[in-house]
C-alpha cells in the first residue's frame, strides 16, 4: 500500500486514473479548528483513511489562544473531564480520523494514549462551531495553491554540487 499527504480528492482521482494504485491513507492537517469535513467525506467515498497531523492545533507555533489552548477546547475539557489534548484527539477519532499527536513529554504521551471516547453529541456539536482556519500553512504553499501544481513543481528544485537540479520533493526514484 501507498500513502499520500495533502492530496485533494481530485488529485487522488487524477493519480489513480494515471495508473497509480489507490492510496491507503492521506495525511493532512486536521484538528478542531481545521476539521477537513468535506475532504474527510470525499476520502471516505474513495476508501482512503485520513491521518491527521497537527491534531492538537500547534498552539506553540500559532499563539496561546489557538488550537489546544483555545477557550472553546478548554470549556469542553472541563465539561468532559478530559485534558484539552484528549478533547482534540477525541474529536478527530469520533470523526474517523487516525491521529498522530506529537509530544516529547512522557506524561503527555501517556495522557494522549490512555483515555476513553467520552465526548457526547452536544460537546461534538459545540466543537463543530469552531472557526475553521489552517494553522500549519507554511510559506512554501503561497496563497494556498495546490502543493503539487505544475507551477510549484517546476520551482521546487535544489541545485546539487555538480550543477544538477533535483526535486526537493520525492515523488519516486530520482533519475538524472
Amino acid at each position: 500500500s501507498i500513502g499520500v499527504s495533502n492530496f485533494s480528492a481530485q488529485e487522488i482521482k487524477d493519480m489513480t486514473q494515471g495508473g497509480a494504485e489507490m492510496p491507503a491513507v492521506n495525511q493532512v492537517e486536521a484538528h478542531v479548528f481545521w476539521n477537513q469535513e468535506k475532504l474527510r467525506k470525499e476520502m471516505q467515498e474513495l476508501g482512503v483513511a485520513v491521518v491527521a497531523y497537527s491534531p492538537l492545533g500547534n498552539s506553540g507555533f500559532h499563539g496561546e489562544k489557538s488550537g489546544i489552548s483555545s477557550d472553546l477546547v478548554g470549556e469542553v475539557a472541563k465539561e468532559s473531564g478530559l485534558t484539552p489534548a484528549q478533547v482534540m484527539l477525541n474529536y478527530l477519532i469520533n470523526k474517523d480520523f487516525i491521529v498522530i499527536p506529537k509530544s516529547v513529554t512522557p506524561a503527555r504521551i501517556d495522557g494522549n494514549a490512555n483515555w476513553e471516547l467520552k465526548l457526547n453529541n452536544k460537546q461534538m456539536a459545540k466543537l463543530d462551531t469552531a472557526p475553521q482556519k489552517r494553522l500549519t500553512d507554511f510559506p512554501f504553499r503561497p496563497g494556498g495553491k495546490f502543493f503539487f501544481s505544475e507551477e510549484n513543481l517546476k520551482t521546487m528544485t535544489k541545485k546539487l554540487n555538480d550543477g544538477t537540479e533535483m526535486p526537493i520533493l520525492g515523488l519516486g526514484t530520482w533519475q538524472s
